[in-house]
C-alpha cells in the first residue's frame, strides 16, 4: 500500500541524524548495487532484518515491499526505474517508503548499497567494493585532518570507555577472531600457536624469567600461553603487562592470574617503559605497533632536514642518528613510524644480553605508511624496512616474515566474512542472544547459531588467507635478539626458509 504514515518527532526519531541523498538529475540514471556480503534475517513471515554500518542506527527493519527492494539493487536497474516501482510503497514495519530507503542505503553510515555507473571495482562479477569502503572510512572519521600527533595515546588513555566490546565494533584484532580453536589455526587458539611456535623455535628454553607483554587487549594470548606451558615450567616466570588503556590491564591480569601466570600490570607509554635495564627476558608486542606514535613530516622538511617542530626535530635527529634510508623525491605529506622505533629502542635498553622480543603488526615494507581509518582515530602502517634498518643498527639479530608463514597456518581453510559476524552479533543482540565474533567456519556456525542458521541468508565465506577476508598477510613478524646470551655461536632455533628468510648481525 502507499506510504501515508506521519513522520515521527525529530527528538524520537532514531533516523533523525541521517541525512538523506537527493535522487534528482544525474543520479536517476545511475544504477545500484547491494552489498554483496549483506546478512539478511527473516525474524517473521512479513519481516527480514539488515543492519547499517554505523552501529548507532537500529536495525532495519524490512516487509516483503522492502525486501524486493533490496533484491532489486542487481546492478543492472537504474535509480530512476526503483524509484518508480518502489519509491511510494510502504516497505518496512515502521512505515518508511522505498525513496526513504534509496535516500539513505548508499550513505556511509549504512553501507548496504552502492550508487554508480559502473561497479566499485569495475568488473561486475568481481565487485571488490573498494571505492565504497573507502567513502566508509571516511564517513567513520570525518575530522582526520584535525588530528594531531598525540592522538592515538589520547585515544587508548582517554577515548576506551571500557574493554567490553571494544573488540567486538572498534578494532578487531587477529587475536581476538582467534581466540577459540580454529582449523586455522591447526585446530589451536591464536594465543597457544603463538606459544607452540616459540616453543619450536627455542624461546622458551631456557624458560624466560620476565615476560612483558605491550598492548595485550583484553588478555587472551597470554591466557593462551600458559597452556604451552606445565605449571612447573611456569614457576618462577613473572608475566608484566604494559598498556595505555587501564580498563583493559584488568582483564589481563585477571585472565592471565586464571591461567596460572604470576602476573602485574602497568599503564604506561610502551616508547617511555617505566621498567629497568636489562631485566626482561621475552617480550611480545601483538598487533600494537600501528597504535604508536605517527610523525608526520612534510616533504620539505626531509629534504632540509629542519623539523617544524620540537617532535619533528627528534625524530629528524633519530632518522640522521641511525642513517635510516630515505630516497627523494617525497610527497608533500609522509607518516614516519617515530614511537614503533623509539620502542624498539626501549626493547633493547629492557632486555637482557639474549634477550628476545616478536612484534607483530600490519604493514608495509617499503614506501610509505598509509592511514587506516577505524572508529574514533586513525592508525597506520608500519613500514618495516625502517624497523628492520633500526633494529640491526640497535644491534638485534633480526628475522621478518608474515605472520601466516610464522605460524604455518591452514591455508584453504573457509571462515566467515568479518562483516557478516558484525551484523550475526547485532541480530544477536536484538534477539538476546549471546554471539561473539570472530573466525568461524561453516560448521562452528551452525552450532554458535542454532535454529538462528536457517533464517539467515547472504553468509559468505572465504579462504582464511583471501585478501577479501582480513589481509592476514599483510601483518607481518619481526623477531628480534639481543647478542650476548647462551645462543650466541649457535645456529638460530627459527631456521631459514625458502621464503628467504635470514638471520642478521650488527657488526
Amino acid at each position: 500500500m502507499p506510504d501515508t504514515a506521519t513522520t515521527s518527532s525529530p527528538t524520537t526519531d532514531p533516523w533523525a541524524g541521517v541525512s538523506p541523498q537527493a535522487l534528482e538529475g544525474e543520479i536517476l540514471n545511475q544504477r545500484a548495487w547491494r552489498m554483496p556480503d549483506i546478512v539478511v534475517y527473516q525474524h517473521g513471515p512479513e519481516e527480514w532484518w539488515v543492519a547499517p554500518l554505523d552501529e548507532e542506527l537500529p536495525l532495519v527493519r524490512l516487509n516483503r515491499m522492502g525486501a524486493s527492494l533490496l533484491g532489486a539493487m542487481d546492478g543492472r536497474t537504474t535509480i530512476g526505474a526503483l524509484l518508480k516501482q518502489f519509491g511510494k510503497w510502504v516497505c518496512s514495519p515502521t512505515q518508511q517508503n522505498g525513496r526513504w530507503h534509496l535516500e539513505r542505503w548508499a550513505s556511509p553510515r549504512f553501507s548496504l548499497a552502492y550508487f554508480g555507473t559502473e561497479p566499485p571495482s569495475g568488473h561486475s562479477a568481481d565487485a571488490k567494493w573498494d571505492l565504497l569502503l573507502q567513502k566508509v572510512r571516511e564517513g567513520w572519521h570525518q575530522n582526520v585532518k584535525a588530528e594531531t600527533e598525540d592522538h592515538l595515546s589520547n585515544f587508548h588513555v582517554q577515548g576506551i570507555q571500557g574493554p567490553h566490546g571494544h573488540f567486538e565494533i572498534i578494532e578487531t584484532t587477529v587475536s581476538h577472531l582467534f581466540r577459540e580453536p580454529c582449523e586455522a589455526m591447526q585446530g589451536l587458539t591464536y594465543g597457544r600457536l603463538l606459544g607452540k611456535t616459540l616453543r619450536q623455535m627455542g624461546w622458551l628454553s631456557p624458560k624466560p624469567k620476565r615476560i612483558v607483554e605491550v598492548g595485550a587487549g583484553l588478555g587472551y594470548v597470554s591466557k593462551e600461553l600458559a597452556g604451552e606451558l606445565s605449571a612447573e615450567e611456569r614457576q618462577g616466570i613473572h608475566y608484566t603487562f604494559l598498556d595505555l588503556t587501564r580498563s583493559f590491564l584488568g582483564s589481563q591480569t585477571s585472565l592471565a592470574r586464571e591461567a596460572g601466570w604470576t602476573a602485574t600490570a602497568i599503564q604506561a607509554n610502551a616508547e617511555q617503559i617505566p621498567i629497568a635495564s636489562q631485566s626482561v627476558d621475552l617480550i611480545i608486542d601483538n598487533e600494537n605497533l600501528a597504535d604508536m606514535t605517527p610523525v608526520q613530516f612534510s616533504g620539505e622538511e626531509l629534504l632540509t632536514f629542519k623539523g617544524a617542530n620540537p617532535l619533528h626535530e627528534e625524530a629528524l635527529s633519530l632518522i640522521r642518528r641511525m642513517r635510516l634510508p630515505l630516497m627523494p623525491p617525497f610527497p608533500d605529506e609522509v607518516i614516519f613510524n617515530y614511537g614503533a622505533i623509539m620502542f624498539l629502542q626501549e626493547a633493547w635498553r629492557i632486555l637482557k644480553p639474549g634477550g628476545r622480543a616478536i612484534l607483530i603488526e600490519f604493514g608495509i615494507e617499503n614506501d610509505w605508511p598509509s592511514p587506516v581509518r577505524l572508529p574514533g582515530h586513525t592508525e597506520y602502517e608500519v613500514q618495516f624496512s625502517h624497523l628492520r634498518h633500526a633494529a640491526k643498527w640497535l644491534g638485534f639479530r633480526e628475522q621478518y616474515c608474515t605472520l601466516p608463514q610464522l605460524l604455518g597456518m591452514k591455508r584453504d581453510t573457509q571462515v566467515l566474512c568479518t562483516g557478516a559476524a558484525y551484523t550475526l552479533r547485532r541480530f544477536c543482540q536484538d534477539l538476546n542472544k549471546p554471539f561473539s565474533v570472530r573466525a568461524y567456519t561453516e560448521q562452528e556456525l551452525k552450532a554458535g547459531l542454532g535454529p538462528l542458521h536457517s533464517k539467515i541468508t547472504g553468509l559468505h565465506y572465504h579462504n582464511v588467507l583471501d585478501p577479501a577476508w582480513f589481509g592476514l598477510w599483510d601483518f607481518k613478524v619481526l623477531l628480534v635478539e639481543k647478542p650476548g646470551g647462551m645462543s650466541i655461536g649457535q645456529p638460530p632455533a627459527f631456521k631459514t626458509s625458502g621464503g628467504g628468510l635470514r638471520w642478521y648481525t650488527q657488526r
